[in-house]
């Protein structure tokens, strides 16, 4: 049997030790609102093409709080959230942002992380040449339950550079590289609107990132 080509294990190597390896599966960016989005009571959101309302979760899905920054008062935030994949050990890091009431409840919830277009195929070649990257939430980003998530809050002047990097994202996606540029930076990066930087290691898997992330904006850990 003829041996595997060195580059292409160096990929499949990397592929599962590196940081946000999660296969997407979305829509385009200019995709319809889905009716769902209409249920009485739902706030309004900034991008209907952000949330699970196409995955019949309107209002997403909660987690767990692993560390949180939420100051009383503000009325927005954005919560970073890793997620396992059952294809890639390293899993993936997403963010989740939105409006909170009063009283630091959540009201709304939209997703986006930075994946490989092209599927598995994308995947591996991005171990090797940056890609296209694809950022519209992915069923499982709605469905799995986060293995971890820090949530900070928002004043209504950091929402507002959140919404325009958003935005910018959305019109043109990042290329996806799996040591360069992967959903690791894009998730943290957009953290930079409250002042938080990126961990000082950016070749961590996603599943050890999240905590090196926390760690490195000075937050503890919520124990239990």
């Amino acid at each position: 049997m003829r041996s595997i080509p060195r580059f292409l294990f160096a990929a499949l190597i990397s592929a599962s030790l590196a940081g946000c390896q999660s296969v997407a599966s979305v829509d385009s960016a200019t995709a319809p609102v889905d009716a769902s989005m209409k249920t009485a009571g739902t706030p309004p959101v900034e991008f209907p093409q952000l949330t699970c309302a196409k995955y019949g979760k309107p209002l997403g899905g909660d987690a767990k709080l692993t560390a949180s920054r939420v100051r009383k008062g503000d009325p927005y935030y954005i919560e970073f959230r890793y997620r396992k994949s059952y294809a890639i050990i390293s899993g993936h890091m997403y963010d989740v942002f939105g409006r909170l009431d009063k009283n630091g409840k959540v009201l709304t919830r939209q997703y986006i992380g930075l994946f490989p277009s092209g599927s598995v195929l994308g995947l591996y070649g991005g171990a090797i040449v940056p890609v296209p990257g694809e950022l519209l939430p992915s069923s499982r980003d709605c469905d799995y339950t986060p293995g971890a998530a820090y949530r900070v809050s928002l004043t209504a002047d950091q929402y507002q550079k959140l919404l325009v990097k958003v935005r910018q994202a959305l019109a043109h996606p990042p290329l996806w590289h799996m040591e360069l540029y992967n959903c690791n930076h894009f998730a943290a990066g957009l953290g930079s609107v409250a002042g938080l930087k990126p961990a000082d290691s950016h070749l961590l898997p996603s599943f050890a990132y999240i905590h090196a992330f926390i760690r490195a904006n000075g937050d503890k850990e919520i124990s239990g």
